[in-house]
């Protein structure tokens, strides 16, 4: 059939607007970017014009309101509590510090847009330095210094705080690029501007220990959960895996490893502590440093990410997820067996026990426990 030529120009214009997989095409995001770009420098134009500890006060405010209208959030904030303070505290103190974690938390997050526009000369008006001597030391070692970072406190000073290290230090930091390019420009672009060199995960690993055997300081944000590709360590006493990034760097460019805690001390203002980190500077000992300084302002940690979070997969079982050579840690994971309508034949492949993982059964009444079910 011979189409006219209107109505060709129609197919071919519904053709073309789905493409051949059948996916439609995603509409452009340059506009909400931009109009995330400008929520942003409206929050940091009005933060500015505030003093600090009435900044601080409105994000404990807004911390509070997200504790009532985030469950879910907050069932992951309890949880990572729970996990992390499991024999120290008791549940309704554990409550207390969640609620705490949000108000501080909203109050740490918005307290960014007051001090990313501070001048550097006032910089030692909202944070101080504890324990200065030890990166004094290592840099007089003439090494550089990897250094462990948690999420916690006002993270974002991290940057900046170059102005109060000893005269010449350089400072580097692994960051991730964020999903709104024109808001990753100006936020890479500002931390920069104090100095910061900024190392993405695509960047040569060689640039990095380069940069480390000139004497310079890598911060890394080492708190945060990882895949595979992590090493199984025992944080806060729970199996899990955790980046290898600090302790290889630390080899490959023999480098000193210290931690550091960002701790709030009053609205507006908070102390940076360092840490020394047990040597070989391995991973377990990485995670143990890290935890110290965790431990020493818990509800100043961002506590809202699921960091025991666990992949576990039917072609993932828990020995290739803990791993087989592991053993179990003092906090041992719990999982439930459903054997309801299960034949009496079913058993489970080796490869789903682990030694840190204590089993609980579902199984309708009177039917016997099965003989495979560890017993401990």
């Amino acid at each position: 059939m011979r189409l006219r030529p209107w109505r060709a120009a129609r197919c071919a214009s519904a053709a073309g607007s789905v493409p051949m997989s059948g996916k439609k095409k995603r509409p452009p995001k340059l506009l909400q970017w931009r109009l995330e770009c400008l929520g942003h420098s409206l929050i940091e134009g009005l933060a500015a014009l505030l003093p600090g500890p009435w900044v601080f006060r409105l994000g404990e405010f807004l911390g509070s309101m997200a504790w009532h209208i985030m469950p879910m959030r907050r069932k992951i904030v309890l949880r990572n509590l729970r996990i992390a303070l499991a024999g120290e505290k008791d549940l309704p103190e554990i409550r207390r510090m969640a609620k705490a974690t949000f108000r501080r938390s909203g109050a740490n997050l918005l307290s960014v847009a007051h001090t990313a526009r501070l001048a550097p000369e006032k910089l030692s008006k909202v944070i101080h330095i504890e324990n200065l001597d030890l990166l004094e030391n290592a840099l007089a070692t003439g090494k550089g210094v990897v250094l462990l970072l948690a999420h916690m406190g006002n993270w974002e000073l991290l940057s900046r705080i170059v102005h109060l290290f000893p005269k010449g230090s350089k400072t580097g930091a692994f960051y991730r690029p964020l999903n709104n390019p024109l808001l990753d420009a100006r936020v890479l672009a500002r931390r920069q501007a104090d100095g910061t060199r900024m190392f993405s995960k695509r960047d040569p690993f060689h640039q990095v220990t380069g940069f480390l055997r000139d004497g310079g300081i890598v911060g890394i944000l080492a708190d945060q959960r990882v895949g595979m590709q992590g090493e199984v360590v025992s944080f806060f006493g729970r199996l899990t895996r955790a980046s290898p990034l600090p302790s290889l760097l630390a080899r490959r460019a023999k480098a000193e490893v210290l931690a550091l805690s960002l701790i709030t001390e009053a609205p507006g203002k908070w102390k940076a502590v360092f840490l020394p980190v047990e040597k070989p500077h391995s991973t377990p000992h990485c995670m143990a440093a890290l935890e110290n300084a965790m431990k020493a302002g818990p509800t100043d940690v961002f506590w809202l990410q699921e960091r025991w979070k666990v992949f576990v997969k039917r072609y993932r079982p828990f020995d290739k997820w803990l791993s087989p050579e592991t053993q179990s840690g003092t906090k041992p994971h719990r999982a439930l067996i459903w054997l309801a309508n299960v034949p009496d034949a079913w058993r489970p492949l080796e490869n789903w026990f682990h030694p840190d993982v204590i089993y609980e059964a579902a199984i309708p009444a009177g039917n016997p426990a099965p003989d495979w079910l560890p017993q401990d």
